[in-house]
């Protein structure tokens, strides 16, 4: 199955027919922020150049003073954090739940602290976190919480869209993502004060709303572009067909391995819609006497599956970058210096996050799946296991 095809053709011939590939003010992006507004049920939606700069827009928007915390997922991309670190604030860590992978109000609560300006929740692989307590976490001590959508397109909360319970809610339309423009990303929120200053972060605070603040900030170029809109609007009107089935595969899988010794399918929860950018299982080493790795080699060997040990090689705060703390040239991080205060980022911060990812397996789920084809894929789990026990 084609990711792209003849309606983003026809919407590409029709913006270069047009001679304007400038986002503002153009047919494409215009149209593409009414289906998005329309879609989410949201007020205010503005377009960007990537979900990573989605996200460094939400952040930005909050107005954060230097210095000032932000708690987030130790399981997610190096795109949830740029932004905080470029915003010279400070990244905070919370454990997981062990069979989301999400961050949870009590894993929040217990890395809260005065300092504490904002919670990032991410979605991972599009199943919900549980946005009532984390909402009430956040109302209850004031601070705003951000939605990382990356993944999650579809997905709902109680029947709630992800992206539209927060304060702000980040998507992507990255190649690999549901949809996607070969890159880009978009902001929705029902706040107009966010929306116009998320806006005017994605183009160099231009002021493009005409609302007397141009140029009274530090902003990035953030623009997306006609051609990118263009193929994003004509992939919006196949979102809910691709949600649908990846959702029905997902629930599928993970349903026809529950009961196997050793092996935990990924949770979710049943008031929840879970839209599988991928699943993740995990499994007990001891239990099954094998080694993840062995686990997956006889996965593969089935030719059924492409599955793969873990989604990141280990939690974002053990990378290099986090340990040695090498985010500025000269070793330098204003951020820490502003707050007077020491950041380490270390082992054992998030044990159940680092637990996870030494025993986690990635099970790609996609629209171009059947029935047939995830039956089959159970049965290559079943068989695996059968040949560790």
């Amino acid at each position: 199955m084609k990711k792209y095809g003849k309606e983003e053709l026809r919407n590409l011939k029709k913006t270069i027919k047009s001679d304007n590939l400038f986002y503002n003010k153009g047919k494409m992006t215009g149209k593409l922020l009414k289906t998005i507004r329309k879609f989410f049920g949201i007020k205010y939606a503005a377009v960007m150049s990537s979900g990573t700069a989605a996200i460094h827009c939400a952040v930005a928007a909050l107005e954060i003073p230097p210095g000032g915390e932000v708690i987030t997922a130790p399981i997610t991309d190096m795109g949830t954090v740029i932004g905080i670190l470029y915003q010279n604030l400070i990244p905070i860590f919370a454990d997981v739940d062990p069979h989301t992978y999400n961050i949870t109000a009590e894993s929040i609560e217990k890395v809260i602290t005065e300092n504490t300006k904002a919670i990032l929740v991410v979605h991972l692989t599009g199943n919900p976190a549980e946005m009532n307590e984390i909402l009430q976490l956040g109302k209850s001590r004031g601070i705003p919480v951000i939605e990382d959508c990356a993944q999650a397109y579809g997905g709902k909360y109680k029947n709630k869209k992800l992206g539209t319970m927060g304060d702000i809610g980040c998507y992507s339309l990255n190649a690999y993502k549901h949809i996607s423009a070969g890159d880009g990303g978009f902001v929705i929120t029902n706040n107009e004060t966010y929306y116009e200053r998320v806006s005017n972060y994605a183009d160099k605070y231009y002021d493009r709303h005409g609302k007397g603040v141009r140029l009274s900030k530090l902003a990035p170029n953030y623009r997306i572009t006609e051609l990118q809109s263009a193929v994003a609007l004509a992939q919006f009107s196949k979102l809910s067909n691709i949600v649908e089935k990846r959702h029905l595969f997902g629930n599928m899988f993970n349903k026809g391995i529950m009961g196997l010794d050793g092996i935990y399918p990924h949770k979710v929860y049943d008031y929840n819609y879970a839209s599988y950018w991928f699943t993740m299982i995990r499994m007990d080493p001891d239990v099954l006497g094998c080694d993840r790795d062995k686990f997956v080699r006889k996965l593969k060997t089935s030719g059924l599956i492409k599955a793969g040990a873990g989604y990141i090689p280990r939690p974002i705060y053990l990378e290099p970058l986090f340990v040695n703390k090498h985010f500025f040239p000269g070793n330098i991080w204003p951020a820490e210096k502003i707050g007077e205060k020491t950041y380490n980022y270390q082992e054992g911060m998030c044990p159940i996050a680092e637990e996870i990812l030494e025993t986690a397996i990635r099970i790609p789920i996609d629209e171009s799946m059947d029935e047939s084809k995830v039956e089959k894929m159970i049965e290559s789990v079943k068989k695996a296991h059968s040949k560790c026990m």
